[in-house]
């Protein structure tokens, strides 16, 4: 609900104690974005017939799950969504923004030298700042996803996104501390007037 009020309890009792501990912490959106992303995510990990313990978040703001598997959440006012899977060699990142209102101003601090080059040859305001959401989206999610490898917070500055028309991006990641080598997908997808991406490291 696009409302600050507090969780009813009946919501709040579908949560592990813990959760819901935690839950009543916390005030206005932020309760209502928290309880979401755990719902999204235990509602994803029934699909591999797993059930999670209490997500609480380590340090950096990432979901703590059990070893066997890669949990990533991501939530605006309205929504909340997550990705799991069965953990293998690789970890997981989802992001969701939405649309507006364009802040054309995060470019030059999202993007690198190249990736504002490219932006500024876009001609029309609202494609340019599209663009930059894309790119922005992505790194979120790609910094979710390489957490678990490198367990440090990855600046803006440590990845190249070039994102194709088909829904996925091509990435290159240059690392300060030469961590890797690491196969990055990366895909997106338009949600009426959001944008979720999702990146395997």
């Amino acid at each position: 609900p696009d409302s600050p009020e507090p969780v009813p309890e009946k919501v709040l009792l579908s949560l592990k104690p813990q959760e819901m501990d935690y839950a009543k912490t916390l005030r206005g959106y932020r309760q209502v974005q928290f309880v979401g992303g755990r719902l999204a995510a235990r509602h994803a990990a029934r699909q591999l017939r797993c059930e999670l313990p209490a997500l609480l978040s380590d340090h950096r703001g990432a979901p703590m799950g059990p070893e066997s598997v890669c949990i990533s959440i991501s939530h605006k006012r309205t929504i909340a969504l997550a990705i799991v899977s069965a953990k293998g060699d690789f970890c997981l990142g989802v992001d969701l923004e939405t649309y507006g209102p364009a802040r054309p101003g995060i470019a030059k601090k999202v993007l690198t030298e190249k990736e504002r080059a490219e932006n500024r040859n876009i001609e029309q305001d609202d494609r340019r700042w599209i663009d930059t959401l894309l790119r922005f989206s992505i790194k979120e999610s790609i910094y979710k996803a390489i957490d678990p490898f490198v367990q440090r917070y990855v600046g803006f500055e440590e990845a190249i996104v070039n994102p194709g028309l088909d829904g996925t991006a091509e990435v290159e990641l240059h690392l300060k501390h030469q961590e890797g080598p690491f196969w990055v997908d990366a895909r997106y997808e338009w949600l009426h007037g959001r944008l979720m991406t999702s990146v395997r490291i």
